[in-house]
């Protein structure tokens, strides 16, 4: 039996598989273009060396695939099983956003670039923003059958 979570007294099921996959796909694009521009900013405006790993397309693409592709199937699950599931994706961001961060944090240790790490660190707010509203906004909650 599947559970059905409410929102504002009406129950509510998983998002239509379409407009979850949409907005995954929004969200992917969204996300790889704003993280594009930033490695071009690190890169230029902070002096980060040219070859600093998280600035080079294919690790911030394939990790910002993995990130949404995740936030999508936890979202389908908290849209059918939360009694808000708005409310509960926001305060999951919250707390996964900052913990996906210390991976990057960690690099510091290892003597990579403080202005690298710290342009890796809005990275990751940009992929949670992109795959937050993408997700609520573009693939809701559907009611109930």
């Amino acid at each position: 039996m599947t559970t059905l979570s409410t929102v504002g007294g009406v129950r509510t099921r998983s998002p239509h598989p379409g407009k979850l996959a949409c907005a995954a796909v929004l969200a992917i694009v969204v996300a790889s273009l704003g993280n594009a521009l930033l490695a071009l900013i690190g890169k230029s405006a902070f002096s980060v060396p040219g070859d600093f790993k998280g600035f080079q397309p294919g690790a911030y693409i394939f990790l910002t695939v993995i990130s949404i592709v995740g936030a999508s199937v936890a979202w389908s699950a908290i849209a059918a099983k939360a009694a808000k599931p708005v409310a509960l994706l926001r305060k999951l961001a919250v707390i996964i956003v900052p913990v996906s961060m210390l991976a990057d944090v960690a690099l510091l240790v290892t003597g990579q670039s403080p202005a690298g790490v710290a342009v890796l660190l809005v990275m990751h707010v940009v992929v949670g923003l992109a795959a937050y509203f993408a997700l609520t906004r573009i693939a809701p909650p559907r009611p109930a059958r």
